[in-house]
């Protein structure tokens, strides 16, 4: 199973190459702590938490996990290469159906304007993508083979 980091980096990739106008990063702090230095703008990619359903086999060995990530779009309105609509557009094409390693295809589910100051605009997207998270395996408690033969068994 792919780890958190490996999905969110997995992301990460996909949004540098098709936005490739901003700087593009994993960002665990808050996003108004941010210090924008790009001359375009910055998209942040932020890991917000994971919810998780009730394991389906009685052993408890698996559960489905549906990640929650958000996306924050900083834009410099001064001189802007594109505006705010297709640096958006862009970010939720990007997104949207991309399944990252061992997750099915991400949705949205918001988006929000955050406001405007210092000649930045702010927005945040929010999306998720379901995998599923495993129990570790005890090492040394695996059956054994014992015998191949070429013969099924009922």
């Amino acid at each position: 199973m792919a780890s958190t980091s490996q999905i969110v980096d997995a992301f990460v990739t996909r949004l540098r190459g098709i936005l490739p106008q901003l700087s593009v990063e994993h960002y665990a702090g808050a996003p108004a702590e941010y210090r924008l230095e790009h001359p375009q703008g910055a998209l942040l990619l932020s890991y917000r938490g994971s919810q998780f359903a009730a394991p389906r086999d009685t052993a408890g060995f698996g559960q489905q996990r549906t990640l929650q990530l958000e996306l924050t779009l900083l834009l410099r309105r001064a001189n802007a290469q594109f505006n705010d609509m297709e640096a958006l557009d862009a970010a939720r094409r990007a997104c949207l159906g991309f399944a990252a390693p061992d997750c099915r295809a991400a949705w949205l589910s918001s988006e929000t304007f955050l406001g405007f100051s210092d000649g930045i605009a702010r927005y945040a997207i929010s999306l998720a993508a379901d995998t599923w998270q495993v129990a570790e395996a005890a090492i040394g408690h695996e059956p054994v083979l014992t015998a191949v033969t070429n013969e099924e068994q009922p």
